[in-house]
């Protein structure tokens, strides 16, 4: 017995990036982190399965995500994010976060500049868009840190105000994710006649 059976290390991101889902992620990454640090006291062989971060996710507040990651680079225990649907904006932060990153060939994946917006004084919006900037910088440094993707590319986007979208190939290319999910082989063989009336 290694006691794995008695957690889920499951974890699925599929809805905007909040605070409250910060505090129910968080809480499950600590939660498995606290089991395998009790188990690894009891149990001489014991080795902790990765947690596994499965994300469809068009993005959301910054900070939020940030509580995320910093929960994700904290964690003793690794952590496999796997790509599905849409992998974009903050999202694609946490997902690049992963110790290893897999991307299924369908998903699709979004970077571009902080969005910044506020109403109010003229000094409020110089404080918004120094904060913005701020969170851009430490957005922008976890994919130059972890990925192949270059300053001047994300210079080249914000420039242009554009979202800019790539694949799953495109992502290892990238170096944002490490491998692709193989499509999957077909579970049926499909009858002919002649089978079917035999059966």
């Amino acid at each position: 017995m290694n006691g794995q059976e008695y957690i889920n290390r499951k974890i699925i991101i599929s809805e905007p990036i909040t605070d409250e889902l910060a505090r129910d992620v968080i809480g499950r990454i600590l939660e498995i982190n606290d089991f395998d640090s009790q188990m690894d006291a009891v149990l001489k062989e014991y080795k902790a399965e990765p947690i596994e971060m499965f994300i469809n996710s068009g993005g959301g507040s910054a900070t939020a995500g940030n509580a995320i990651i910093t929960a994700m680079e904290m964690s003793d225990t690794p952590i496999i994010t796997y790509g599905f649907g849409i992998v974009a904006s903050m999202a694609l932060a946490i997902f690049t976060s992963g110790d290893i990153r897999i991307a299924s060939r369908l998903c699709r994946f979004m970077y571009h500049s902080v969005s910044y917006g506020t109403i109010g004084h003229i000094k409020d919006h110089e404080d918004g868009i120094k904060e913005a900037n701020i969170l851009q910088e430490m957005y922008d440094d976890l994919f130059l840190d972890r990925t192949k993707i270059t300053k001047s590319m994300m210079e080249r986007i914000r420039k242009e105000k554009k979202d800019f979208f790539f694949s799953g190939k495109r992502a290892v290319d990238l170096g944002v994710a490490d491998d692709i999910m193989a499509k999957p082989e077909k579970k049926f063989e499909i009858l002919t006649e002649e089978e079917i009336e035999q059966i």
